[in-house]
């Protein structure tokens, strides 16, 4: 068996700082996520209206991604980093303050706009600290944030039964920003990028065209991840007959499938081609969304998002090391706009979805995803990219 990937990740104290701050934002993602369909019912919003959230959310992860490399520039990596850190606590705050849907969009705002930050930054730091294991490292720590995503859809559920309400599984993310501040703390010189005129003067580089393929095939991806996580709720609430805080927390097992498709296949990317993970999970997703789709038994629609959620996990750490491979070595540029394709993705497939599922319904509605997931498998297989290994010479460079 021939191995791509020339190391495995190694996991100092600086790694784990960035495995951990990739979670805290994930983690808040997905309690986000959960909450939807709980803040609708307290602010007694339609779909439509609701989905006003994701585009804040999508729309804070743009403006990240467009200035986060030029940030990074500027203040330094492990400087923007912390900076980032406090922004989405204060986002975290805002979105739980009572108030109405002011203040929720702004706190959707708020929190996107620096967790997207700190995504930018950690992932960029994972792949220039890990050198070749790059995708390994990126894909596992993922895999720690997926499994926090199982468990935060859980503590929304339980603070709406033990009466804590929704935003108790929301105010966790704070204490996981707090852990990997720490660990950070005594390991800043690990983060930080030497900035010289060689690195400013690749701002005139442009991207390999290949870089675009990969770039608009992680949107697709992505969008299909989304529209999954963000509107699986209401279908277990609509076919499966589930109550509101059941029905968020059983979409604990897609993440949980999501972490253990992160964890395969993070081994998987030390040996084989992204393009062949990332085929082989486009399948795996749509069998189980078919599951899903075709049922109206909730334990078995919960069978289906395990298979999808094994399926989706590797979109987004592999198509994000997609780009990074095709962007000839400029790191926190390539992370910093597949944040933006990310973000984008976020806002446009899930608001889609939920217009749609207004007029039509969410069951109907949900066949958008399937011919999302062909379309992205039809772009790796005419667009490849190769696991090529950027060289150590080849300078980082900003947006």
């Amino acid at each position: 068996m021939t191995k791509f990937v020339a190391a495995r990740p190694h996991r100092d104290r600086s790694t784990w700082a960035g495995y951990i701050l990739i979670t805290s934002y994930v983690w808040f993602v997905y309690a986000f996520s959960s909450s939807q369909a709980l803040i609708r019912d307290e602010q007694g919003t339609s779909r439509t209206i609701a989905s006003l959230h994701v585009i804040v959310l999508s729309v804070g992860g743009i403006i990240a991604g467009l200035i986060a490399a030029r940030l990074i520039v500027k203040l330094g990596r492990e400087r923007f980093i912390i900076f980032s850190v406090a922004g989405l606590a204060a986002g975290v705050l805002l979105y739980t303050a009572p108030g109405g849907i002011i203040l929720t969009l702004s706190g959707s705002f708020v929190a996107s706009f620096f967790g997207s930050a700190i995504i930018v930054g950690a992932i960029a730091f994972l792949f220039d600290h890990q050198k070749e294991a790059g995708p390994a490292s990126v894909t596992e720590a993922n895999a720690v944030a997926a499994l926090s995503g199982a468990i935060a859809p859980i503590a929304v559920g339980v603070g709406v039964g033990i009466f804590l309400g929704w935003r108790f599984g929301v105010w966790i993310t704070l204490l996981g920003l707090l852990v990997g501040l720490l660990l950070m703390r005594n390991n800043l010189p690990a983060f930080r990028v030497p900035v010289d005129e060689q690195i400013r003067e690749t701002l005139k580089v442009p991207f390999p065209r290949r870089f675009w393929w990969a770039l608009g095939t992680l949107f697709i991806l992505i969008s299909s991840e989304f529209i999954l996580t963000l509107w699986s709720v209401d279908l277990l609430r609509d076919r499966g007959g589930l109550e509101a805080g059941a029905a968020a927390a059983t979409v604990g097992a897609l993440t949980f499938g999501i972490f253990i498709g992160r964890l395969i296949g993070s081994r998987f990317a030390e040996y084989f081609p992204v393009d062949r993970i990332l085929s082989i999970a486009v399948l795996i997703a749509s069998s189980g969304w078919l599951i899903v789709w075709l049922n109206t038994s909730a334990p078995i629609m919960i069978g289906g998002l395990v298979i999808s959620g094994i399926g989706v996990a590797i979109f987004w750490p592999l198509g994000l090391s997609r780009a990074v491979l095709a962007s000839g070595g400029q790191n926190d540029r390539a992370t910093a706009l597949g944040a933006v394709a990310g973000a984008s993705a976020g806002g446009v497939g899930p608001f889609a979805l939920g217009a749609l599922a207004d007029a039509i319904g969410v069951h109907s509605a949900f066949l958008a995803l399937p011919i999302l997931l062909f379309l992205g498998l039809f772009l790796i297989l005419i667009k490849p990219v190769t696991n090529t290994i950027t060289p150590e010479t080849t300078p980082t460079s900003v947006t």
